[in-house]
């Protein structure tokens, strides 16, 4: 035999007896904690005072809108307090106004309009029921709308207007990973 096979077959005899149980093989192992902290999710919240409805005729609070008979030519307000909460480092949310909800059985006489919510202080926080949302930060924000009748027909008579579908929504913006 060629001597280069005979070292091959030594070699490989060797191997097998240390791997068989003839003979151990050491391997060192050691490990540390990463210690990496704990880590808490966010949150977001959304809450809503009574709100006051008020007409332009008398400036005065209604006491029971279900109670209110609206007339031509009037226009209702509607004014609510909105407390967003918003926890997170890289949290940000959209506020918007879903009228979707809302029936009417008016002949397109009463119209839901200028419904815009707005940071206490702040003017350019203004968003309408119509046109999406807004940025939002943490904080006070004013609610309003307004109800307007217009009704110079017969038909509009004991109708109503359902608003209690009327609703506030508070979205998380998609998160945009830095480049």
């Amino acid at each position: 035999m060629k001597k280069m096979t005979k070292g091959a077959i030594v070699t490989g005899l060797g191997v097998a007896l240390l791997l068989g149980g003839g003979g151990t093989l050491a391997v060192w192992n050691v490990e540390q904690t990463a210690n990496a902290g704990t880590m808490a999710a966010g949150s977001m919240e959304l809450t809503s005072s009574t709100g006051v409805w008020t007409s332009n005729l008398s400036n005065n609070p209604i006491s029971d809108i279900t109670e209110y008979r609206i007339v031509p030519g009037e226009e209702l307000t509607y004014t609510q307090q909105l407390e967003v909460g918003l926890e997170g480092d890289q949290l940000e949310a959209t506020l918007s106004v879903d009228t979707s909800g809302v029936t009417n059985g008016f002949s397109n006489n009463l119209t839901l309009e200028d419904f815009t919510v707005t940071k206490a202080g702040a003017a350019d926080a203004a968003i309408t029921a119509y046109n999406g949302s807004t940025d939002v930060e943490s904080g006070t924000f004013t609610a309003s709308a307004t109800l307007a009748f217009d009704a110079d027909n017969q038909e509009d008579m004991n109708q109503e207007l359902d608003l209690t579908r009327l609703a506030y929504v508070l979205d998380q913006k998609a998160p945009t990973p830095a480049s």
